[in-house]
């Protein structure tokens, strides 16, 4: 085993060594010139045949690192590397000096063996600070790997923090191609990808072997993730664009195990199906997507047919689908939303369509239809390969054994997070296994629990009456009781009610995060409503709910007289109170609308809008089973849960977001305990350990233990002053024995038993709230300070999380984010969208935001008003911009007769070097004939223009 006090410098010694054993050849490089001329190097030689043993010239070099980086985001430069079905991999055209094209092949993503590997270290690169990077690996000269590394006996996710640093201090030019991101301390290695905007240090990966034992030691982590075919795989294949929102995201090592199992499934295995059982929350639709993906490419079948249940199919979740798949040539969007069966029926009958995503209802229609006989009947003896996600759901049915019926040489690949079982299964007696056979690949719930990929449970179960509950959830010897009476009494719902009210603060991390109520029937929905509204007149809690609504119910003779209680009277009152709250124009009778803007406010739940937020949603079975939101942390319980609809419903609310959300938070007002134990028992294979947070008593022991850490630091608040001249060593112990007892804190505020009595005379509420101040005061002394030392402090490796003191930062991101996601397909859900940028807009305080805000405020006016259903959002704001920063080049160029070409030349190498070209603009001055003072006059302003162009339209970077 190494040296448990193994320095950085013979680990680096040690991980080079083991990439020289896989094949990467070390090469000597000392700077970022250095870089930039080995690249050269290797694209002339890979080039060869092409330039005609005419190597690229200063000029044509140039145009190179202009066509690869230039002004580019890092999510066009990753998808530039990788190609797409319209743009081939890797490869650019140039201009040569000569007017001539020139083809050039930088990376082939197909064939991992027509690549060159190698790697460098201590590559320095002077920029505002000079940083020196500890390991870089490069494919084809490019930096594509960038590895980060501490010694042994130190918290390797300083290296995560020294990444950002770099990141934002000096990768510029070709450092701007790295993808994957690896950091360790030897003993700790963990991997992530590079993009725009911030990097979370909550989407850090653990890389594992096939049955997700983690390979957490370097030697072990490189040995499988290093190797050169698997690297080579991890950059071409298994990688993501959101194009929505402009990221690239890199798949988890389970979602790359089951898509191989899957694909060696299809080719070796073509008349028997498979299942994935991968938890709920842990990514099964990437999975199922690039899994359909690659089938569609690399397998002989005829159609690869992504099915979904149409209840899955909210306005989020198709936007996802398209985000997720590459755009036709026509732009044409890869999901149909339409209810339209002919479409469906054109994809099927079409050669050019090999994956197809639909509805399994869709599907049904159209061989059931015979109109579409004719057309659909040569496919019945073609190999066809399904996908179906969330396979429990929509696979058990009629629908599904007519679709077999059909397809007499289908394929089924299956993917679930709650597998039936003999214990849950339904009426018809079919698991999961009977219905797909094999089980394909295993992540369970309490791997990603383990793996930080979704968050364990804290489970509150809440007395509401005096009997023992478990007598009233139906056992047959109290059949006799009228258990409906005494669970949906007005004077315990009342009880409920005024607990949800009173503790929805906290439990919420002042309503920075939303919830959930469950209830068993719509008549307990609109129960519930009237009493919300009842109990907080003020309205401090936003509350709203939502249900399919039946004609003909069977509670409406009972109900006759009292129509707000009747599900489609009931619900329309709700929504005229809606329409009120957050000026929209909704009714039953365009029910999908409504649906799609709670299912958005749910989602796009904001500390910056709250008169835009739903607080709390109440539900019978929306919403618990499909719908993912990060700002979803409580769900209240009042109704029987059980198996997989229990697993399913808690999963709501355990979505990694932050550091300020711990767990899911469960507030169950009726006892379903050993219905909880008995399905965390069947969905974690046995072992539930990792299931369940730790009790109030144990926290409260650690909270204990953090204020007797923290006053060996400082007694009381105001000794933190004193810390600033003792030196950054002593600030750094207070920052992290504070940050310990906030992290605590945070975890232990949602409990119904927490008092601050019970730390009476060890730490107060008072103390707290000072030492935020005195926390928050530390960091911005660091970090706001504009004389900020080249040499880095050593709490520039320490995270602050400071989203346990502070929430949502109204920043460009933050609002180009709101634009790339208004809803054009309502137009009264698209003018409350606009309405509510321009409100943030308008007291935007953030000096980069008002330079782009009267951009954005037009943008808004002008165009989206004109967009259609299909159109991208954030494909008009870019053509949007580039018109606005054209038009305003045109102008410039107009009043100084400086040539519109030079100036579109100009800002782009000042948003690559960060500086115009003095040489070129020279040039142009000369021979203009200007004199010596108006040169000097005109440069400045033409430097100004170009500083202010960048400033102003470049939104994306």
């Amino acid at each position: 085993m190494p040296d448990e006090y193994q320095s950085e410098a013979e680990l680096e010694k040690q991980f080079m060594r083991k990439l020289n054993a896989l094949g990467y050849k070390s090469v000597h490089i000392r700077d970022e010139q250095g870089i930039l001329n080995h690249f050269r190097d290797l694209l002339n030689t890979r080039n060869k045949e092409n330039l005609k043993d005419n190597d690229l010239s200063d000029t044509e070099f140039e145009r190179v690192l202009n066509a690869l980086v230039g002004s580019k985001t890092l999510y066009e430069i990753a998808q530039q590397l990788r190609g797409s079905d319209v743009q081939p991999y890797g490869k650019i055209v140039i201009n040569r000096d000569d007017n001539s094209e020139l083809y050039l092949d930088f990376f082939d993503g197909k064939d991992f063996e027509n690549n060159i590997y190698e790697v460098t270290h201590q590559v320095t690169v002077n920029a505002a600070y000079t940083n020196r990077y500890d390991v870089t690996v490069l494919v084809n000269g490019l930096p594509i790997v960038q590895v980060e590394l501490k010694r042994r006996d130190v918290d390797f996710t300083q290296a995560f923090n020294q990444v950002i640093r770099y990141r934002d201090e000096s990768f510029r030019q070709l450092y701007r191609f790295v993808q994957l991101f690896v950091i360790s301390n030897g003993s700790d290695t963990r991997y992530f990808a590079n993009g725009d905007g911030k990097l979370n240090s909550n989407f850090i990966f653990y890389w594992t072997d096939v049955n997700n034992h983690w390979l957490n030691d370097i030697d072990a982590f490189s040995a499988s993730f290093f190797d050169v075919k698997r690297l080579h795989s991890l950059i071409a294949k298994y990688t993501i664009f959101d194009g929505d929102h402009q990221r690239m995201m890199i798949m988890r090592p389970y979602q790359v195990y089951a898509t191989e199992a899957i694909v060696k499934q299809a080719k070796e295995h073509p008349d028997e199906n498979g299942y994935v059982w991968h938890t709920t929350g842990s990514g099964k639709t990437i999975t199922s997507f690039k899994a359909s993906r690659i089938l569609a490419q690399e397998t002989d079948a005829k159609k690869v047919i992504f099915l979904i249940d149409r209840s899955d199919l909210d306005i989020q979740t198709s936007k996802n689908f398209n985000s997720y798949l590459p755009k036709t040539v026509s732009n044409e969007p890869a999901l149909d939303q339409t209810t339209n069966t002919r479409k469906l029926v054109e994809q099927l009958r079409s050669s050019d369509t090999s994956l197809i995503i639909t509805t399994i209802q869709k599907m049904n229609n159209a061989i059931a239809n015979d109109r579409y006989k004719d057309i659909l009947t040569p496919l019945q003896d073609q190999r066809i390969i399904f996908i179906e996600d969330e396979a429990h759901r929509s696979q058990f049915g009629e629908m599904r054994k007519n679709v077999n019926r059909w397809f007499h040489n289908s394929q089924h690949f299956g993917f679930t997070g709650t597998p039936i079982f003999a214990e849950n299964v339904g009426p018809d007696g079919r698991t999961t296994e009977t219905l797909y056979n094999k089980e394909l690949h295993k992540y369970l719930i309490k791997d990603a629990i383990r793996d930080h990929n979704v968050l364990g449970f804290s489970i509150q179960y809440i007395n509401t009456i005096n009997r023992k509950e478990e007598l009233l959830d139906g056992n047959d010897e109290v059949s006799a009781i009228d258990t409906k009476e005494v669970l949906e009494s007005d004077d315990r719902l009342r009880k409920i009610v005024k607990h949800i009210i009173n503790n929805h603060n906290s439990v919420t991390h002042k309503k920075h995060y939303n919830a959930i109520l469950t209830v068993q029937s719509t008549e307990l929905a609109l129960k519930y409503y009237r009493l919300f509204k009842e109990l907080d007149p003020i309205n401090a809690v936003k509350v709203t709910t939502i249900f399919t609504w039946a004609a003909n119910e069977d509670t409406n003779e009972e109900n006759q007289g009292k129509e707000d209680l009747t599900s489609r009277h009931g619900l329309d009152s709700v929504i005229k109170d809606y329409n009120q709250q957050y000026n929209t124009s909704f009714s039953t009778d365009n029910f999908k609308d409504y649906f799609s803007d709670v299912s958005k406010r749910m989602k796009e739940h904001s500390d910056a809008t709250p008169n835009d937020n739903i607080d709390i949603l109440i539900v019978v079975n929306m919403f618990l089973t499909g719908f993912d939101s990060p700002r979803l942390s409580t769900l209240y319980v009042d109704k029987k849960l059980q198996w997989h609809g229990l697993i399913q419903a808690f999963s709501r609310t355990n979505r990694v977001e932050g550091h300020a959300k711990p767990f899911g938070n469960i507030v169950a007002y009726r006892d379903i305990k050993r219905n909880t134990d008995d399905a965390v028992q069947l969905f974690s294979a046995g072992s539930s350990e990792a299931f369940f947070v730790p009790s109030y008593a144990e926290l409260l022991n650690d909270y204990k233990e953090a204020v007797s850490n923290l006053h060996e630091v400082v007694q009381k608040p105001e000794d933190v002053d004193k810390l600033f001249d003792l030196g950054d060593d002593a600030l750094k112990e207070f920052v992290i024995a504070f940050r310990s007892i906030l992290q605590i804190h945070n975890k232990i505020r949602v409990y119904d038993d927490f008092t601050w009595k019970d730390l009476a005379g060890e730490f107060t509420d008072g103390e707290l709230q000072s030492l935020r101040g005195k926390y928050s005061t530390v960091y911005h002394s660091l970090y706001d300070n504009n004389d900020h030392p080249e040499k880095a402090s050593v709490l520039d490796d320490i995270d602050f999380e400071l989203d346990l003191l502070a929430v949502d930062k109204i920043d460009v991101r933050y609002i180009v984010n709101l634009v790339k996601s208004i809803n054009v397909e309502n137009e009264d859900n698209m003018n409350a969208d606009r309405q509510k940028i321009k409100r943030l807009l308008d007291n935007a305080d953030s000096p980069e935001l008002r330079t782009k805000a009267e951009l954005l405020s037009k943008f808004l006016d002008e165009v989206v008003p004109t967009l259609k259903a299909n159109d991208n959002v954030s494909k008009a704001l870019s053509g949007y911009l580039e018109d606005q920063r054209n038009g305003s080049i045109k102008q410039f160029s107009e009043d100084t007769k400086v040539p519109a070409s030079v100036i579109n030349e100009q800002v782009g190498t000042y948003e690559f070097y960060g500086k115009p070209d003095d040489r070129v603009l020279n040039e142009v001055f000369n021979e203009a004939g200007y004199g010596f003072k108006e040169k000097l006059t005109l440069k400045k302003r033409v430097v100004s223009f170009i500083e202010d162009t960048v400033k102003k339209y470049n939104i994306f970077s």
